[in-house]
């Protein structure tokens, strides 16, 4: 006779037995599979004998009394297996089949990816991940930069099925520096991701050079002496998020330079990539401590469209990019770096410079959400995707890539425009001059203190 008993199958070999036999039918998603034998009656011990999935397992029930259980276990190989159970206790002789089911996995275990946009994720404070494998449950945690969690939770009762996708959501309007997530499967196979989207850009002064020249004059050093304080910052507040967040994200510096369309554009291409280089060894000569690289792309990027040979201001400038891996090529990101300089340790004794008044101010208004964040374009990046299968997910221990704002122009500096006709003038630049500002996009921004 067979019950359905809830998640249990119950079997009695006859009306009257001293004792039943309940089991699931299926084993969880490891494989691990087991029998109770349950005493009706008083019973002497027997022996159990359950062969079937390639294996025999044996066991001796010890005696029982009326209502106690005895738990028979093993692990199931295949996916469907089906047994004999042979029960021999002297004056008890009896024999039965049945069979167990091993759920399989759905869907090979890989990096989540991110559906939202870095607006999505830093305005509407909603990142949406698709799965490439069906989770049980998954976690969160959302960090602000000073390394504080400003959200988290376990959701256990949404699986998600493979290829489907889940929503993160928080109401707090703190900046995010980085949201961890970790699904895992009924089988244990887990992925982790953690997505680093935080994004700044700096108040600048803008640097002339002369034309076609590349060197910077002592007399423009000032300027960019603020890019180099600001950057200071930056990689000192990346050390202090890494230890709160137990994260070891390690920074870049990228450098590209841009010219507006006067000129030939294979000068433009040479005039904007020396430059570029110029000014990446101005910040490797003051002890910049992270990766360096740079690039130039001439005429190739225009903010502003321009028929050929338009002086146009806005279009001699630079990015300043501090992210954890090269940025994406296209648009305003060159395909291709040369490296300047590889990483190197801290100097000893070091003391970062000053912030400029102008950032700080900036940085105030960013915390508080008041400020101009003009950073939109294509879902943020991850750092890594580890999963728990033993096998290998794809783009395992990818850093994350800075991502490039979509920005009409430099920001004001005391109340005047970044690019202002007077704060860009090259003098006698009819070659194509490029002129350099301080901009500075961060993947990691400068860590506030942390509140207590």
């Amino acid at each position: 006779m067979l019950l359905q008993l809830g998640a249990l199958l119950s079997l009695s070999l006859s009306l009257g037995d001293p004792f039943s036999f309940e089991y699931p039918g299926q084993t969880d998603a490891s494989g691990a599979a087991y029998l109770l034998v349950v005493a009706n009656d008083d019973i002497a011990s027997f022996d159990v004998v359950i062969a079937g999935d390639g294996q025999t397992i044996r066991k001796t029930v010890p005696s029982l009394k009326a209502g106690a259980k005895f738990k028979l276990s093993w692990k199931q190989r295949g996916g469907e297996a089906k047994y004999q159970l042979n029960i021999d206790g002297g004056e008890i002789q009896a024999d039965f089949a049945f069979e167990m089911v091993k759920p399989a996995a759905q869907g090979k275990v890989g990096k989540l990816k991110v559906k939202s946009s870095r607006e999505d994720i830093v305005k509407r404070h909603t990142a949406v991940y698709e799965t490439s494998f069906a989770l049980a449950n998954y976690e969160y945690k959302v960090y602000d930069s000073d390394g504080d969690i400003i959200a988290q939770a376990l959701v256990t009762d949404s699986p998600v099925a493979a290829g489907g996708t889940f929503t993160v959501k928080w109401s707090s309007g703190a900046e995010v520096f980085m949201i961890y997530v970790r699904g895992e499967d009924e089988h244990g196979r887990f992925t982790e991701f953690k997505l680093v989207p935080w994004a700044v850009e700096i108040p600048h002064t803008e640097i002339n050079f002369d034309s076609a020249k590349w060197d910077v004059k002592t007399d423009e050093t000032a300027k960019l002496d603020e890019a180099v304080a600001v950057a200071f910052h930056e990689l000192e507040g990346l050390e202090k998020v890494n230890e709160a967040v137990q994260a070891n994200i390690t920074p870049r510096l990228y450098i590209v330079g841009y010219t507006d369309t006067v000129g030939p554009t294979p000068k433009n291409d040479e005039l904007s990539r020396n430059r570029a280089k110029e000014i990446a060894k101005y910040f490797y000569d003051k002890g910049f401590w992270a990766e360096i690289h740079f690039a130039g792309m001439g005429e190739r990027a225009l903010r502003v469209e321009t028929a050929d040979s338009v002086d146009e201001v806005r279009n001699r400038r630079a990015l300043y990019l501090i992210g954890v891996d090269a940025p994406a090529a296209g648009g305003q990101i060159p395909s291709k770096w040369q490296k300047l300089s590889g990483a190197r340790p801290r100097p000893a004794g070091f003391v970062a410079p000053a912030l400029p008044e102008s950032y700080i101010k900036a940085r105030e208004e960013r915390r508080r959400g008041t400020g101009d964040d003009a950073a939109t374009g294509d879902p943020a990046q991850p750092e890594a995707t580890t999963d728990g299968s033993g096998e290998a997910a794809s783009s395992a221990g990818d850093p994350p890539e800075a991502q490039l704002p979509d920005s009409d122009g430099p920001p004001p500096v005391d109340g005047k425009p970044g690019a202002s006709a007077k704060g860009c003038a090259v003098a006698g630049d009819d070659a194509g001059g490029l002129t350099l500002g301080v901009f500075v996009l961060a993947a990691l921004r400068r860590s506030r203190r942390r509140r207590s």
